[in-house]
């Protein structure tokens, strides 16, 4: 057996499907490429970083050029977990129809000072929800882009 592949077909509705089985696998990896273009529609996306043994999340405003991944943080403690230790990882998904996808980057973080790089990524949109002073640009620089499509039961 392949390493991706599983004994029994996941579906993420929570039942086995044996027609589903029949037509092939309800999960698709997706191309590199593939995962890129549903990170550029993506404006949501979910932080993993790490405190010492514990793995922190925290929900996130994204924006990409296609090659890097941009946020905004106030000072605090997010901010000083990726300064500690900035390996991270990003994961956006998205249901549609019939369909859900799932995009994971791992990546380094560093935070964005040079003017001319924040006046970058203010252009490309990056804008916070709430109104309140996000002062730190950081950017992800991607080691490993992954995407799955599942197709959803009935």
């Amino acid at each position: 057996m392949a390493h991706n592949e599983h004994p029994h077909p996941m579906n993420i509705a929570g039942e086995h499907d044996r027609e589903d089985a029949a037509q092939g696998s309800p999960v698709t990896e997706l191309s590199e490429q593939e995962s890129w273009d549903l990170l550029k529609q993506a404006r949501f996306a979910r932080l993993a970083t790490r405190d010492g043994d514990e793995i922190d999340i925290t929900p996130l405003n994204i924006v990409t050029d296609g090659e890097k991944l941009f946020f905004r943080s106030a000072k605090g403690t997010k901010v000083l977990h990726l300064q500690l230790n900035p390996n991270v990882t990003v994961e956006i998904d998205r249901a549609a129809g019939s369909e859900a996808h799932s995009v994971v980057v791992r990546g380094t973080a560093a935070m964005i000072t040079d003017t001319d790089r924040i006046t970058y990524v203010e252009d490309l949109g990056l804008r916070p929800w709430l109104n309140t002073e996000k002062i730190e640009f950081v950017e992800i620089t991607p080691t490993r882009v992954t995407g799955r499509t599942f197709r959803l039961g009935h």
